[in-house]
């Protein structure tokens, strides 16, 4: 299934963008939709962009980034984060193929990802791991490795059967980040929540642990 533009911008939301003149095939996102929009994810487990340098957050939509979190949190539990070789980008600003006469990728929404792309390259007729494609399958991405002319890296989504909703996070009246509600918990970025009151954040990502330090706070001496 490929969903159509209109469908995308009704669930998404539109924007004015422009050619990157410095960047071939890049775009820039004009006005407030990118900082509206766009929310930081971070990985339950490490992985690995495709020149293998560690990844510790993945930008994507607020919308998508419930579903995205809960594949990956799907192959930890079950013991197959091996499957991702290396993640290769969601939210990214530019033109399908990074061509500027095509229309734009649905990366440019941060709704789409890419998967072991040097594996999988685009019109490979090779086929990522069946586990890897369902656990993304069930979260409602499509994957690009059964279209016509096939993009096995190439997963998109298509099914926002459990919506999140759209959450302003204020602190001492003043917005200062977006997150959204799902299955009644709120979730937004830590850092900038943290930075607004004045707190530091330290991220473990080998450890899973993610560190808020108050004002005042001073760590014991072990």
């Amino acid at each position: 299934m490929i969903r159509s533009r209109d469908w995308v911008e009704s669930a998404f939301g539109k924007f004015a963008w422009e050619d990157d003149p410095g960047r071939r095939g890049a775009v820039r996102i004009l006005g407030e939709w990118e900082r509206r929009n766009i929310v930081p994810l971070d990985p339950p487990f490490e992985l690995r962009d495709g020149r293998g340098r560690p990844l510790s957050t993945i930008r994507c939509h607020r919308l998508v980034a419930p579903a995205l979190g809960r594949v990956l949190a799907d192959l930890m539990r079950r013991n197959l984060c091996h499957l991702v070789n290396t993640f290769d980008g969601c939210f990214v600003a530019r033109h399908m193929g990074w061509d500027p006469r095509r229309s734009l990728s649905r990366h440019a929404w941060g709704i789409a990802v890419d998967v072991n792309a040097r594996m999988f390259p685009y019109g490979s007729e090779a086929a990522q791991n069946r586990r890897l494609v369902d656990a993304l399958k069930r979260q409602g991405f499509a994957w690009g490795g059964e279209w016509r002319t096939p993009d096995p890296m190439h997963f998109e989504i298509v099914d926002l059967a459990q919506p999140a909703r759209p959450l302003r996070i204020v602190v001492d009246g003043e917005r200062v980040v977006d997150g959204f509600m799902y299955e009644g918990r709120a979730v937004a970025p830590i850092r900038e929540v943290a930075e607004a009151i004045g707190a530091r954040v330290e991220a473990r990502v080998s450890a899973g642990e993610v560190e808020v330090m108050t004002p005042g706070y001073k760590p014991e001496q072990g």
